[in-house]
Protein backbone atom coordinates (compact mmCIF):
# COMPACT_ATOMS: atom_id res chain seq x y z
CA UNK A 1 0.00 0.00 0.00
CA UNK A 2 1.31 3.47 -1.21
CA UNK A 3 0.21 6.94 0.34
CA UNK A 4 0.33 10.28 -0.75
CA UNK A 5 -0.68 13.95 0.58
CA UNK A 6 -1.57 16.41 -1.98
CA UNK A 7 -3.26 20.20 -1.71
CA UNK A 8 -6.81 19.91 -3.74
CA UNK A 9 -7.31 23.06 -5.87
CA UNK A 10 -9.44 24.43 -3.59
CA UNK A 11 -6.53 24.36 -0.45
CA UNK A 12 -8.00 21.42 1.02
CA UNK A 13 -5.46 19.11 2.90
CA UNK A 14 -6.20 15.85 2.10
CA UNK A 15 -4.62 12.76 3.00
CA UNK A 16 -4.63 10.46 0.38
CA UNK A 17 -4.84 6.23 0.67
CA UNK A 18 -4.05 3.84 -2.54
CA UNK A 19 -5.50 0.90 -1.70
CA UNK A 20 -4.19 -2.52 -3.37
CA UNK A 21 -7.09 -4.45 -4.92
CA UNK A 22 -9.78 -2.21 -3.18
CA UNK A 23 -13.65 -3.32 -3.89
CA UNK A 24 -16.25 -0.78 -5.42
CA UNK A 25 -17.27 1.29 -2.77
CA UNK A 26 -19.48 4.26 -1.67
CA UNK A 27 -18.18 7.81 -3.38
CA UNK A 28 -18.62 9.01 0.17
CA UNK A 29 -18.71 7.85 3.50
CA UNK A 30 -19.09 9.67 6.93
CA UNK A 31 -17.75 8.55 9.79
CA UNK A 32 -19.31 10.12 13.11
CA UNK A 33 -17.31 9.72 16.51
CA UNK A 34 -18.06 10.17 20.00
CA UNK A 35 -16.18 9.38 23.45
CA UNK A 36 -15.66 9.70 27.03
CA UNK A 37 -19.38 10.02 27.74
CA UNK A 38 -18.86 9.19 31.45
CA UNK A 39 -22.36 8.64 31.92
CA UNK A 40 -23.55 11.72 30.66
CA UNK A 41 -27.13 11.75 29.44
CA UNK A 42 -28.36 15.53 29.33
CA UNK A 43 -27.46 18.52 30.61
CA UNK A 44 -28.40 19.81 33.59
CA UNK A 45 -29.81 23.20 33.18
CA UNK A 46 -27.16 24.87 35.61
CA UNK A 47 -26.06 27.30 33.01
CA UNK A 48 -27.72 28.72 30.31
CA UNK A 49 -25.28 27.63 27.69
CA UNK A 50 -24.45 23.91 28.62
CA UNK A 51 -23.77 21.67 25.54
CA UNK A 52 -23.96 17.63 24.89
CA UNK A 53 -26.33 15.02 25.49
CA UNK A 54 -28.23 12.32 24.08
CA UNK A 55 -30.66 14.32 23.01
CA UNK A 56 -28.39 16.93 20.59
CA UNK A 57 -26.09 13.82 19.82
CA UNK A 58 -29.38 12.38 18.49
CA UNK A 59 -29.85 15.34 16.27
CA UNK A 60 -26.25 15.58 15.11
CA UNK A 61 -25.51 12.39 14.44
CA UNK A 62 -28.05 11.81 10.84
CA UNK A 63 -27.49 11.44 7.18
CA UNK A 64 -27.79 8.33 4.35
CA UNK A 65 -27.33 5.09 6.86
CA UNK A 66 -26.02 3.69 3.50
CA UNK A 67 -22.75 6.16 3.63
CA UNK A 68 -22.14 6.87 7.41
CA UNK A 69 -20.40 4.95 10.41
CA UNK A 70 -21.40 5.71 14.11
CA UNK A 71 -18.75 4.93 16.71
CA UNK A 72 -17.33 5.38 20.00
CA UNK A 73 -14.48 5.24 21.59
CA UNK A 74 -15.46 4.35 24.43
CA UNK A 75 -15.38 5.22 28.92
CA UNK A 76 -19.32 5.11 28.39
CA UNK A 77 -19.47 5.23 32.57
CA UNK A 78 -18.24 7.38 35.21
CA UNK A 79 -17.41 4.78 37.44
CA UNK A 80 -18.88 0.95 39.42
CA UNK A 81 -21.19 2.50 42.24
CA UNK A 82 -25.11 1.85 41.28
CA UNK A 83 -25.72 5.14 40.49
CA UNK A 84 -23.32 5.45 37.82
CA UNK A 85 -24.41 1.89 36.34
CA UNK A 86 -27.91 3.24 36.26
CA UNK A 87 -26.46 5.91 33.97
CA UNK A 88 -24.65 3.35 31.76
CA UNK A 89 -28.18 1.45 31.14
CA UNK A 90 -29.88 4.46 29.79
CA UNK A 91 -26.63 5.81 27.78
CA UNK A 92 -26.79 2.16 26.34
CA UNK A 93 -29.85 2.41 25.25
CA UNK A 94 -29.96 5.79 24.18
CA UNK A 95 -26.67 5.13 21.97
CA UNK A 96 -28.66 2.15 20.48
CA UNK A 97 -31.51 4.50 19.74
CA UNK A 98 -29.17 6.28 18.09
CA UNK A 99 -27.36 3.58 16.04
CA UNK A 100 -24.07 2.96 16.80
CA UNK A 101 -21.80 0.30 14.74
CA UNK A 102 -19.26 0.07 17.25
CA UNK A 103 -18.48 1.15 20.88
CA UNK A 104 -15.30 0.53 22.64
CA UNK A 105 -14.12 -0.44 26.15
CA UNK A 106 -12.61 2.12 27.90
CA UNK A 107 -10.68 2.96 30.84
CA UNK A 108 -13.70 3.23 33.02
CA UNK A 109 -15.31 -0.08 31.48
CA UNK A 110 -11.64 -1.59 32.59
CA UNK A 111 -12.32 -0.88 35.69
CA UNK A 112 -15.60 -2.61 36.55
CA UNK A 113 -15.57 -6.04 37.37
CA UNK A 114 -15.52 -9.01 34.93
CA UNK A 115 -19.18 -10.22 36.04
CA UNK A 116 -20.61 -6.49 35.71
CA UNK A 117 -18.50 -6.27 32.55
CA UNK A 118 -19.30 -8.87 30.94
CA UNK A 119 -23.49 -8.28 32.08
CA UNK A 120 -22.87 -4.92 30.64
CA UNK A 121 -21.72 -6.62 26.83
CA UNK A 122 -24.10 -9.10 26.93
CA UNK A 123 -26.79 -7.67 28.21
CA UNK A 124 -26.78 -5.01 25.51
CA UNK A 125 -27.76 -4.47 22.16
CA UNK A 126 -24.82 -2.41 21.09
CA UNK A 127 -21.80 -3.53 19.43
CA UNK A 128 -18.81 -3.83 21.71
CA UNK A 129 -15.11 -3.94 20.31
CA UNK A 130 -11.79 -4.77 22.21
CA UNK A 131 -8.56 -6.03 21.30
CA UNK A 132 -7.19 -6.08 25.11
CA UNK A 133 -10.01 -6.24 27.86
CA UNK A 134 -9.39 -9.71 28.41
CA UNK A 135 -11.06 -11.97 31.63
CA UNK A 136 -7.49 -12.54 33.53
CA UNK A 137 -8.20 -16.38 33.76
CA UNK A 138 -8.94 -17.31 30.67
CA UNK A 139 -7.06 -14.28 28.36
CA UNK A 140 -10.40 -14.44 26.29
CA UNK A 141 -11.52 -11.03 25.07
CA UNK A 142 -14.31 -9.70 26.76
CA UNK A 143 -15.94 -8.21 23.31
CA UNK A 144 -15.57 -9.20 20.28
CA UNK A 145 -11.87 -7.52 19.24
CA UNK A 146 -12.88 -6.15 16.24
CA UNK A 147 -15.93 -5.41 13.91
CA UNK A 148 -16.31 -5.06 9.88
CA UNK A 149 -18.74 -2.62 9.20
CA UNK A 150 -20.29 -2.95 5.68
CA UNK A 151 -21.72 0.07 3.55
CA UNK A 152 -22.72 -1.08 -0.04
CA UNK A 153 -19.45 -2.89 -0.93
CA UNK A 154 -16.79 -1.25 0.94
CA UNK A 155 -16.00 -2.90 4.14
CA UNK A 156 -14.83 -1.06 7.31
CA UNK A 157 -12.53 -2.66 9.96
CA UNK A 158 -12.92 -1.32 13.62
CA UNK A 159 -10.68 -2.52 15.95
CA UNK A 160 -10.72 -1.32 20.22
CA UNK A 161 -8.35 -1.42 22.71
CA UNK A 162 -8.01 0.88 25.77
CA UNK A 163 -4.90 1.81 28.27
CA UNK A 164 -5.36 1.11 31.91
CA UNK A 165 -2.91 0.83 34.59
CA UNK A 166 -2.44 -2.69 36.59
CA UNK A 167 -3.88 -1.18 39.85
CA UNK A 168 -7.09 -0.07 38.35
CA UNK A 169 -7.93 -2.86 36.46
CA UNK A 170 -11.30 -4.47 38.01
CA UNK A 171 -11.28 -8.01 39.87
CA UNK A 172 -11.16 -11.06 37.08
CA UNK A 173 -9.94 -8.38 34.27
CA UNK A 174 -6.43 -7.47 32.53
CA UNK A 175 -5.84 -5.05 30.53
CA UNK A 176 -2.96 -6.19 27.40
CA UNK A 177 -0.54 -3.31 26.20
CA UNK A 178 -2.57 -1.86 23.30
CA UNK A 179 0.03 -2.04 21.18
CA UNK A 180 0.42 -6.02 21.20
CA UNK A 181 -3.04 -6.66 20.59
CA UNK A 182 -2.80 -4.16 18.07
CA UNK A 183 0.12 -5.96 16.16
CA UNK A 184 -1.09 -9.46 16.35
CA UNK A 185 -4.51 -8.50 14.91
CA UNK A 186 -4.44 -5.37 12.60
CA UNK A 187 -1.55 -7.03 9.46
CA UNK A 188 -4.53 -9.82 9.29
CA UNK A 189 -7.63 -7.75 9.54
CA UNK A 190 -6.08 -5.08 7.03
CA UNK A 191 -6.41 -7.87 4.26
CA UNK A 192 -10.17 -7.98 4.96
CA UNK A 193 -11.33 -4.60 5.17
CA UNK A 194 -10.87 -1.42 2.70
CA UNK A 195 -10.79 0.87 5.47
CA UNK A 196 -9.08 0.20 8.97
CA UNK A 197 -9.93 2.18 12.12
CA UNK A 198 -8.33 2.12 15.56
CA UNK A 199 -10.69 3.30 18.60
CA UNK A 200 -8.02 3.62 21.26
CA UNK A 201 -9.15 4.81 24.53
CA UNK A 202 -5.55 5.73 25.10
CA UNK A 203 -3.15 8.58 26.00
CA UNK A 204 -1.27 11.00 23.34
CA UNK A 205 2.13 8.94 23.60
CA UNK A 206 0.37 5.74 22.99
CA UNK A 207 -1.76 7.24 20.03
CA UNK A 208 1.87 8.08 18.48
CA UNK A 209 3.27 5.10 18.80
CA UNK A 210 0.25 3.25 17.27
CA UNK A 211 0.45 6.03 14.51
CA UNK A 212 3.69 5.30 14.38
CA UNK A 213 4.55 1.54 14.36
CA UNK A 214 0.90 0.13 12.37
CA UNK A 215 1.05 1.77 9.00
CA UNK A 216 -1.70 -0.33 7.93
CA UNK A 217 -4.06 1.74 9.68
CA UNK A 218 -5.63 3.90 8.16
CA UNK A 219 -7.70 6.32 11.11
CA UNK A 220 -6.77 6.74 14.94
CA UNK A 221 -10.00 8.03 17.05
CA UNK A 222 -8.31 8.65 20.32
CA UNK A 223 -10.32 9.47 23.84
CA UNK A 224 -7.79 9.29 26.67
CA UNK A 225 -6.38 13.03 26.19
CA UNK A 226 -7.03 16.58 27.38
CA UNK A 227 -8.74 18.36 24.46
CA UNK A 228 -10.52 17.15 21.69
CA UNK A 229 -9.72 18.04 18.34
CA UNK A 230 -10.62 20.20 16.01
CA UNK A 231 -9.87 18.97 12.77
CA UNK A 232 -7.65 15.69 11.59
CA UNK A 233 -4.09 15.66 12.00
CA UNK A 234 -2.28 13.34 10.02
CA UNK A 235 0.32 11.16 12.13
CA UNK A 236 2.71 8.83 9.80
CA UNK A 237 -0.04 7.98 7.48
CA UNK A 238 -2.87 7.48 9.29
CA UNK A 239 -5.83 10.31 10.19
CA UNK A 240 -5.99 11.22 13.90
CA UNK A 241 -8.89 12.47 15.22
CA UNK A 242 -9.51 12.80 18.99
CA UNK A 243 -12.56 12.92 21.67
CA UNK A 244 -12.82 14.32 25.36
CA UNK A 245 -14.98 16.39 26.93
CA UNK A 246 -18.31 14.09 28.33
CA UNK A 247 -19.14 13.30 24.70
CA UNK A 248 -20.05 17.20 24.40
CA UNK A 249 -18.44 16.87 20.79
CA UNK A 250 -18.68 14.73 18.01
CA UNK A 251 -16.28 13.97 15.28
CA UNK A 252 -17.36 14.33 11.56
CA UNK A 253 -14.80 13.50 9.19
CA UNK A 254 -15.79 12.96 5.39
CA UNK A 255 -13.71 10.12 3.47
CA UNK A 256 -13.82 11.06 -0.58
CA UNK A 257 -13.56 8.22 -2.57
CA UNK A 258 -11.49 9.37 -6.02
CA UNK A 259 -11.34 6.19 -8.18
CA UNK A 260 -9.23 3.87 -6.33
CA UNK A 261 -8.59 6.42 -3.59
CA UNK A 262 -9.91 7.56 0.07
CA UNK A 263 -8.98 10.56 1.11
CA UNK A 264 -10.50 13.05 3.85
CA UNK A 265 -12.04 15.76 2.48
CA UNK A 266 -13.23 17.20 5.53
CA UNK A 267 -13.57 17.10 9.37
CA UNK A 268 -15.20 19.27 11.99
CA UNK A 269 -15.52 18.85 16.06
CA UNK A 270 -19.06 19.69 16.45
CA UNK A 271 -20.21 21.17 19.87
CA UNK A 272 -23.70 19.77 20.56
CA UNK A 273 -25.97 22.81 21.63
CA UNK A 274 -28.17 21.83 24.18
CA UNK A 275 -30.45 24.63 24.57
CA UNK A 276 -33.90 24.38 22.75
CA UNK A 277 -33.02 20.87 21.65
CA UNK A 278 -36.36 18.62 21.25
CA UNK A 279 -35.33 15.19 21.51
CA UNK A 280 -36.42 12.23 19.28
CA UNK A 281 -39.25 10.23 20.94
CA UNK A 282 -37.19 7.74 21.74
CA UNK A 283 -34.74 9.32 23.42
CA UNK A 284 -37.63 11.78 25.52
CA UNK A 285 -39.08 8.20 26.62
CA UNK A 286 -35.77 7.32 27.82
CA UNK A 287 -35.12 9.82 29.83
CA UNK A 288 -38.83 9.89 31.50
CA UNK A 289 -37.74 6.42 32.65
CA UNK A 290 -34.50 6.96 33.47
CA UNK A 291 -36.05 9.43 36.16
CA UNK A 292 -39.07 7.11 36.90
CA UNK A 293 -36.66 4.58 38.07
CA UNK A 294 -34.19 7.37 39.75
CA UNK A 295 -37.45 8.07 41.72
CA UNK A 296 -37.74 4.50 42.78
CA UNK A 297 -34.35 3.62 43.56
CA UNK A 298 -33.47 6.80 45.59
CA UNK A 299 -32.86 5.01 49.18
CA UNK A 300 -30.79 2.82 47.35
CA UNK A 301 -28.85 5.52 45.59
CA UNK A 302 -28.42 7.76 48.30
CA UNK A 303 -27.17 5.21 50.84
CA UNK A 304 -24.70 3.86 48.30
CA UNK A 305 -23.11 7.40 47.45
CA UNK A 306 -21.43 8.26 50.20
CA UNK A 307 -19.29 11.05 49.21
CA UNK A 308 -18.20 14.11 50.91
CA UNK A 309 -18.85 16.94 47.57
CA UNK A 310 -18.56 19.89 49.86
CA UNK A 311 -15.63 20.20 51.92
CA UNK A 312 -17.41 22.26 54.42
CA UNK A 313 -20.00 18.93 55.59
CA UNK A 314 -16.71 17.33 57.20
CA UNK A 315 -16.99 18.94 61.17
CA UNK A 316 -17.40 17.21 64.44
CA UNK A 317 -20.88 17.51 64.83
CA UNK A 318 -22.74 14.74 64.19
CA UNK A 319 -26.00 15.78 63.05
CA UNK A 320 -27.68 18.09 60.64
CA UNK A 321 -30.88 20.17 62.08
CA UNK A 322 -31.77 22.01 58.99
CA UNK A 323 -31.75 26.14 58.40
CA UNK A 324 -34.64 26.67 60.59
CA UNK A 325 -32.67 25.47 63.41
CA UNK A 326 -30.30 28.86 62.92
CA UNK A 327 -33.38 31.02 62.68
CA UNK A 328 -33.35 31.85 66.79
CA UNK A 329 -29.79 32.97 67.29
CA UNK A 330 -29.21 34.30 63.69
CA UNK A 331 -31.96 35.99 62.55
CA UNK A 332 -30.34 38.57 59.95
CA UNK A 333 -28.78 35.37 58.65
CA UNK A 334 -31.54 33.40 58.17
CA UNK A 335 -33.15 36.40 56.56
CA UNK A 336 -30.01 36.66 54.04
CA UNK A 337 -30.39 32.79 53.45
CA UNK A 338 -34.35 32.75 52.23
CA UNK A 339 -33.92 35.72 50.88
CA UNK A 340 -31.34 34.58 48.18
CA UNK A 341 -31.63 31.34 45.42
CA UNK A 342 -29.46 29.02 48.01
CA UNK A 343 -33.05 28.26 49.84
CA UNK A 344 -34.95 27.72 46.13
CA UNK A 345 -32.46 25.30 45.13
CA UNK A 346 -34.04 22.29 45.64
CA UNK A 347 -37.00 23.73 43.87
CA UNK A 348 -34.91 24.11 40.40
CA UNK A 349 -34.54 20.61 40.69
CA UNK A 350 -38.34 19.81 40.84
CA UNK A 351 -38.95 22.27 37.89
CA UNK A 352 -36.84 20.03 35.64
CA UNK A 353 -37.52 16.34 37.04
CA UNK A 354 -34.61 16.19 38.32
CA UNK A 355 -35.24 16.09 42.40
CA UNK A 356 -34.32 12.99 42.65
CA UNK A 357 -30.97 12.28 40.99
CA UNK A 358 -27.98 12.14 43.14
CA UNK A 359 -25.46 14.33 40.92
CA UNK A 360 -27.79 17.38 41.58
CA UNK A 361 -28.81 16.64 44.55
CA UNK A 362 -25.25 16.58 46.20
CA UNK A 363 -25.24 20.70 45.49
CA UNK A 364 -29.23 21.00 45.88
CA UNK A 365 -30.03 19.85 49.11
CA UNK A 366 -28.21 19.67 52.57
CA UNK A 367 -26.19 16.62 53.63
CA UNK A 368 -27.13 14.13 50.44
CA UNK A 369 -25.69 11.33 50.54
CA UNK A 370 -23.82 11.76 54.02
CA UNK A 371 -25.25 9.87 57.46
CA UNK A 372 -28.50 11.90 58.69
CA UNK A 373 -28.16 14.01 55.29
CA UNK A 374 -31.02 14.63 52.75
CA UNK A 375 -33.02 11.55 51.57
CA UNK A 376 -36.14 13.30 50.21
CA UNK A 377 -38.24 15.50 50.30
CA UNK A 378 -41.00 13.63 52.01
CA UNK A 379 -38.76 12.18 54.53
CA UNK A 380 -36.24 14.83 54.81
CA UNK A 381 -37.95 18.14 54.20
CA UNK A 382 -35.71 20.50 56.45
CA UNK A 383 -32.92 19.57 54.40
CA UNK A 384 -34.07 20.60 50.88
CA UNK A 385 -32.04 23.83 49.15
CA UNK A 386 -28.78 25.13 50.13
CA UNK A 387 -28.59 25.72 53.85
CA UNK A 388 -26.22 26.67 56.09
CA UNK A 389 -24.71 23.27 56.86
CA UNK A 390 -23.52 23.11 53.39
CA UNK A 391 -20.58 25.33 53.89
CA UNK A 392 -20.45 25.22 58.01
CA UNK A 393 -20.37 21.50 58.41
CA UNK A 394 -23.87 19.31 60.63
CA UNK A 395 -24.78 22.07 63.31
CA UNK A 396 -26.14 19.93 66.66
CA UNK A 397 -23.06 20.31 68.46
CA UNK A 398 -22.56 23.83 67.72
CA UNK A 399 -26.47 25.08 69.08
CA UNK A 400 -25.06 22.51 72.29
CA UNK A 401 -21.79 24.45 72.67
CA UNK A 402 -22.56 27.66 71.27
CA UNK A 403 -19.00 28.02 69.75
CA UNK A 404 -17.56 28.40 66.77
CA UNK A 405 -14.76 25.54 67.01
CA UNK A 406 -17.57 22.91 65.95
CA UNK A 407 -18.01 24.97 62.58
CA UNK A 408 -15.53 25.70 59.07
CA UNK A 409 -15.19 28.95 57.84
CA UNK A 410 -16.08 29.83 54.21
CA UNK A 411 -13.79 29.87 51.91
CA UNK A 412 -13.66 30.57 48.04
CA UNK A 413 -12.93 26.61 47.76
CA UNK A 414 -16.32 26.43 50.05
CA UNK A 415 -18.22 27.62 47.17
CA UNK A 416 -16.07 25.97 44.18
CA UNK A 417 -16.97 22.57 44.77
CA UNK A 418 -20.71 23.26 43.82
CA UNK A 419 -20.09 26.63 41.90
CA UNK A 420 -17.64 25.20 38.78
CA UNK A 421 -17.14 25.86 35.44
CA UNK A 422 -19.46 23.17 34.73
CA UNK A 423 -22.18 24.40 36.75
CA UNK A 424 -21.88 28.13 37.26
CA UNK A 425 -21.59 30.45 34.74
CA UNK A 426 -19.35 33.19 35.60
CA UNK A 427 -19.03 32.56 38.85
CA UNK A 428 -16.82 35.21 40.58
CA UNK A 429 -16.54 34.72 44.48
CA UNK A 430 -15.78 38.12 44.72
CA UNK A 431 -18.94 39.39 42.98
CA UNK A 432 -21.07 36.90 44.45
CA UNK A 433 -19.98 36.74 47.98
CA UNK A 434 -21.77 40.11 48.78
CA UNK A 435 -25.20 38.45 47.89
CA UNK A 436 -25.49 36.14 50.57
CA UNK A 437 -22.82 38.16 52.69
CA UNK A 438 -24.06 37.45 56.67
Amino acid sequence: MRFFIRLTAAGIFVLSLWLVGCRSAPTRLTLFVSGNSIGYLEPCGCRTDQSGGLPGRARVISGDRASMVVLDVGNLTAGTKPYDLLKLKYLMQGMKSIGYDAVNLGKHEAELDLPTLQGVVGSSDLPFVSANVVAKATGKCVAEPYRIIVRGSAKIGVVGVAGCEPTDVGPGLTVRPAIEALSELVPQLRTKCDYLVVLAFVDDEHIREIADKLHEVDCILGGDVAQPSGAVQVMNRAAVFNMAEKGKIVGKIELQRDGSTYAVASSAAIRIAADKVQPPPAIADLLVHYKSELRNRRFELASAEGMERIEGSSSTADEFVGAAACLKCHAGAHKTWVDSTHSHAFETLKAKGSEFDPECLKCHTVGYGLAGGFADAATTPNLEGVGCENCHGRGKEHMATQTKRTLKPVTPSTCISCHDTENSENFHYATFWPKIKH
